[in-house]
């Protein structure tokens, strides 16, 4: 058996020709956007394409800015700048451009609140260095924690179903963190369930209000308003028979647009119009619930 072995390995490398080419990186530019020392990536292939052990691949910086560059290729860009690399094997050489773009920081992330049919969400973000300056060009990952929750559709997301999930871009070593929500249309919360996402679309015209029951529960309720089309105009939110603590939002703090709660027997979920704020316009908005899961 072991002769057979020897016999199969001994015919495959024979197969193989000498190295005739080198790929440095994923094309014909190398792009670093590590601050940290990083491995380059390299691939040794013979004449007829096939993929050869890359080992004894050596490294050496031929021009451009001075950066450390190992001979195995392991490369430290600690600032922005161009230089030129040179990787050989025997006699194969391949010379390719290093373009060093550290990331220190990359902006974007945050909560996200979609409802079950609303179009794609667009993951913003944004690339800097350790001035706050754009970065150009650099490479993402986007990573979705639950693909059954929300769909990645390049560099959108998609709400596919109730719940909650992570997504995360990452760009060099940093990352931005976005934390999904996903609600399910409905017309009451009377009867939500344990771990349900549940929503309420709403307008208002001026001294207009709306309520809905909510069911007594020892377990944390959720409860905010998604803006609709014109985010200056939402919906106020109140809610009554409850053990609430309210959540504000940064810019202003006297709005209150959600609620964490213990609800009660007879616990309601109201959103109004006041009369005397804007009262040519109607307001429109989302009333999302969410019942949790945890004690």
């Amino acid at each position: 058996m072991l002769a057979k072995v020897a016999s199969v390995l001994l015919t495959l490398a024979a197969c193989n020709g000498p190295p005739a080419r080198l790929i440095v990186g994923f094309g014909d530019t190398v792009l670093v956007n590590n601050s940290r020392p990083v491995q380059l990536s390299v691939q040794v292939f013979d004449a007829a394409g096939h993929l050869l052990p890359d080992t004894g691949v050596r490294f050496v910086l031929k021009s451009g800015m001075s950066i450390p560059v190992s001979r195995i290729g392991v490369v430290t860009c600690p600032r922005a700048g161009d230089a030129m690399l040179r990787a050989s094997l025997g006699r194969l050489e391949r010379t390719v451009p290093l373009r060093c773009r550290p990331v220190h920081d990359l902006l974007g992330g945050g909560p996200v609140n979609l409802v079950m049919g609303d179009p794609p969400y667009d993951l913003w973000f944004e690339a800097v260095d350790a001035a706050g300056r754009q970065v150009r060009p650099f490479n993402a990952a986007v990573s979705v924690d639950d693909t059954t929750i929300v769909a990645r559709e390049g560099w959108r997301i998609r709400a596919r179903a109730p719940g909650t999930t992570s997504v995360d871009v990452y760009a060099g070593e940093e990352r931005a963190h976005w934390y999904v929500r996903v609600f399910e249309p409905a017309a009451t919360f009377d009867s939500i369930r344990v771990g349900q996402h549940l929503a309420v679309p709403v307008r208002l015209a001026a001294g207009e209000q709306r309520s809905w029951q909510i069911p007594p529960s020892r377990k944390e309720f959720s409860v905010e308003i998604l803006p609709g089309s014109d985010t200056l105009r939402v919906p106020r939110l109140a809610v009554l028979g409850a053990n609430c603590l309210s959540r504000t939002p940064w810019d202003m703090p006297r709005i209150r647009w959600g609620y964490t709660c213990l609800a009660w027997r007879g616990a309601a979920v109201i959103a109004y119009h006041p009369r005397n704020v804007d009262p040519a316009r109607e307001w429109n908005g989302t009333v999302a619930v969410l019942r949790g899961d945890r004690p």
